[in-house]
């Protein structure tokens, strides 16, 4: 059985939501060719059962689910991207799977309701992330795992550019903070983190756009 639940792909949504949308999927598969992919490939491999990805775009993680995944919610609240997404649903290995709006920081799921939980390059557009975090804990069952890929502010001078950049790039990235301490707030959350991997994004030079990528469980 398989269900989407993708909204209308006329809507019109904000202007910096259609202006992403137009630039960010050429850019990003830059950075796929050079080495993302294979990241998600190799970080999404332990995903199982019903699984909610979060922020998930124009779906360049999709394919990189494995089958022991068997529900797939897809949640994408930039309505141009979620239209999209229906040109990468024949690559879903899971039996059922769903696109749907909705906001991170007040999820529209049951308590309990997920096995995995996972994000990729999300946090750093959030308007709430700590409020998401709590919401991701909320929805995933106990023992279950989040898995998050995310870009964070680096050190040094290279912390100084992110924090200079982070206004100009909020605008034309959709909100995006280049400067953002995801694993502070992980820290901070009721998640317990189990792995975290530092490693500069794939097809950046001199660690610009450092990376974290990990697993967190909620006990």
């Amino acid at each position: 059985m398989i269900a989407s639940m993708a909204r209308d792909p006329h809507l019109r949504g904000t202007r910096r939501q259609r202006l992403f949308a137009r630039w960010y999927p050429r850019s990003g598969q830059r950075f796929e060719e050079a080495g993302q992919a294979e990241l998600r490939e190799r970080h999404l491999s332990s995903a199982r059962g019903r699984t909610l990805d979060l922020g998930t775009g124009n779906g360049f993680s999709v394919p990189h689910y494995p089958a022991g995944v068997t529900d797939l919610v897809m949640l994408e609240p930039n309505p141009h991207l979620r239209a999209g997404l229906q040109q990468v649903t024949s690559r879903i290995r899971a039996s059922r799977w769903e696109i749907v709006d909705g906001d991170a920081a007040a999820l529209a799921f049951e308590d309990g309701s997920f096995d995995t939980v996972a994000a990729s390059l999300v946090f750093c557009s959030l308007p709430d992330p700590g409020r998401a975090l709590a919401e991701l804990h909320r929805v995933l069952r106990p023992g279950g795992v989040f898995l998050f890929h995310e870009h964070v502010r680096g050190t040094g001078m290279h912390r100084v550019l992110h924090e200079v950049i982070t206004p100009v790039q909020r605008l034309v990235a959709d909100g995006c903070h280049p400067n953002r301490d995801f694993l502070g707030l992980l820290d901070r959350s009721a998640f317990t983190t189990l792995e975290v991997e530092r490693l500069p994004m794939p097809g950046t030079h001199g660690g610009l756009v450092p990376l974290v990528v990990g697993v967190a469980r909620r006990d």
